[in-house]
């Protein structure tokens, strides 16, 4: 498996888880929710799937205005300063950290679900930029969850009560309605369920095996001891919608065989298992924002007796489990929504090339287009002898766009999903980033949820210092070459997780960075001793050129960056 290296830095810029048995399954949640951690970061998994101020400062770089099998990773970064409000430095350092086993939680009786929660490792990534990060075994959407046991098991949401006697034969049949065609059943996610065409794509693990006989379905099921078992990485699921996990486990010895699922945005979860006879099981758990892989696994943590699972099952239940409270799906043609977007206009900083102007944004086969072009025509706020870079260009040789939610839409404490496609060319530097309501730059606060130049992803907070116009950053980055070939083929979601206590930057379900607003303080320069990410944001979605990006030299245009939704939920 391919190890990605991240790096992090915070600096300031100077200057620049049913049946016959006796007892049911219990559901229980193995591990809590890790997602938000802070400190040491490690490194995430290969998996992403089919996901103002001028500055004074010469700094380079940022805008200035398991129970199952764990997975191995590691990731790099540089900072980034935004139009009169960035600045960007880099001092990348490696931050790595072991993943912890999961420890087994003990079942309840069969009459009630059990949520016991457990310390899990948990995968973060540090860097000194913006970077995306490998999936690890820890999950940092937190959320209840409703869970189901088959037959007579009683479950959080309702219970269904086998009857103590058979129903009456005198009863009519159900006539068939020849109108309505049948109901399908929702396919099953999961590839080779029972274990009958060999051992792909399970991964069968640390003496677990594949077992001819003891089967519930057909001829194999997999067998697990002690602190062994099998997984399989399910991808291409939506985000924000619930699965239901089915399967068939029992147990030779008093310790019970776990049926369940880790890595999908929420706490681990699974069914216990047991019963010496085979019981079926079933739970629900539901994505986060911005996951599409999960990790469907059968376990056994101690003992030296088998358990086994067979003929499991994953199906989507539903979509769009959480709704927005703000929202734009891009599924117009022309131009965007004026009561959502406004524009920024002229050449606004960082000394980019591009001059921005609203007719390079636009709605085009259910996507936000911002289209980097050429240009020819005269700057109107041109002075010949000027020392500004925005007012001493006669000609205006480039043309992007910038859109935002300034004076129309402002949010705090919230969880914003963006989907979104890069190029990752040379030249082009687009970006997913908020600023505050109040104080200068960067004492208002900048949040980059994502930046891409120089071959990497980046994800960054910046407030203020005692120095104006100079940023302390806490950064990552992670480069692109790293997420495999065809990475910038697909789009990819983003998602910034703010609480009043913590801001957490993920990209297709994993965590790129971090911040803990205790920390994030201002100095004395600009809105001193106030906390810049306890106010009020808007939301910026721009591509630049040249500066940061790069040259343009070798870069086609017209460039675009597309992004496919952006949603916010409280």
């Amino acid at each position: 498996m391919r190890i990605l290296t991240a790096q992090r830095v915070i600096l300031m810029v100077l200057a620049s888880g049913i049946g016959c048995g006796e007892s049911a399954p219990d559901i229980i949640i193995l591990s809590q929710d890790t997602t938000h951690t802070s400190a040491d970061r490690t490194a995430l998994s290969d998996v992403f799937s089919d996901s103002d101020g001028t500055s004074s400062t010469d700094a380079s770089g940022r805008r200035s205005d398991d129970l199952s099998m764990p997975i191995p990773s590691e990731v790099a970064e540089a900072p980034d300063t935004g139009g009169t409000e960035r600045v960007d430095i880099s001092a990348p350092a490696s931050d790595t950290a072991a993943p912890a086993d999961d420890t087994y939680a003990p079942a309840n009786d069969t009459e009630s679900v059990v949520d016991t929660e457990q310390p899990q490792d948990a995968t973060n990534i540090g860097s000194d930029t913006d970077t995306p990060s490998d999936i690890n075994d820890n999950d940092d959407v937190s959320e209840s969850e409703d869970t189901e046991l088959a037959g007579d098991v009683a479950t959080l949401e309702d219970t269904d009560e086998t009857p103590d006697t058979e129903p009456s034969t005198d009863t009519v049949p159900p006539q068939e309605d020849t109108d309505t065609p049948p109901i399908e059943p929702a396919p099953n996610l999961l590839a080779n369920p029972g274990f009958e065409d060999g051992a792909e794509p399970w991964n069968i693990w640390g003496g677990a095996q594949r077992l001819e006989g003891n089967a519930y379905l057909g001829t194999w099921a997999v067998q697990a001891t002690n602190g062994n078992g099998a997984e399989q990485l399910v991808v291409n699921l939506e985000p924000n919608a619930t699965y239901r996990l089915t399967g068939w486990g029992k147990t030779l010895a008093t310790e019970p065989m776990l049926v369940g699922v880790k890595n999908y945005g929420g706490p681990q979860k699974a069914i216990q298992f047991s019963s010496p006879d085979y019981e079926e099981g079933t739970l629900l758990f539901t994505t986060g924002f911005s996951n599409t892989t999960a990790v469907v696994f059968a376990y056994k943590h101690q003992g030296t007796e088998p358990g086994y699972a067979d003929d499991l099952s994953l199906q989507l239940e539903s979509v769009e489990t959480n709704t927005p409270i703000w929202s734009d799906e891009f599924n117009g043609e022309g131009p965007l929504d004026t009561t959502k977007w406004t524009f920024e206009e002229g050449f606004v900083r960082n000394e980019e090339l591009q001059w921005y102007q609203s007719d390079n944004a636009f709605q085009e086969g259910g996507n936000l287009v911002i289209e980097g072009r050429t240009e020819n025509k005269p700057n109107p706020n041109y002075i010949p002898g000027s020392t500004s870079w925005k007012t001493n260009q006669e000609t205006i040789n480039y043309s992007s766009a910038s859109v935002i939610t300034k004076d129309l839409f402002s949010f705090q404490y919230a969880t914003v999903v963006v989907r979104a496609k890069v190029t990752n060319f040379a030249g082009t530097w687009p970006a997913i980033w908020t600023l505050g309501l109040d104080c200068q730059w960067p004492s208002r606060g900048e949040v980059d949820i994502m930046e891409n130049y120089g071959g990497n992803i980046l994800a960054n907070f910046a407030w203020g210092t005692n120095t104006m116009w100079n940023p302390m950053w806490d950064s990552s980055q992670w480069p692109v070459a790293d997420f495999g070939a065809g990475w910038t083929d697909s789009f990819h979601i983003w998602e910034l997780q703010w609480t009043d206590t913590q801001m957490t930057i993920l990209l297709d379900g994993q965590v790129l960075n971090d911040v803990d607003l205790n920390t994030t303080i201002n100095g004395s320069a600009e809105c001193a001793g106030e906390n810049p990410f306890q106010q009020p944001h808007y939301l910026l979605l721009n591509l630049a050129l040249g500066s940061n990006g790069g040259s343009v030299e070798n870069l086609d245009f017209p460039t675009q960056y597309l992004v496919d939704y952006v949603r916010i939920y409280e």
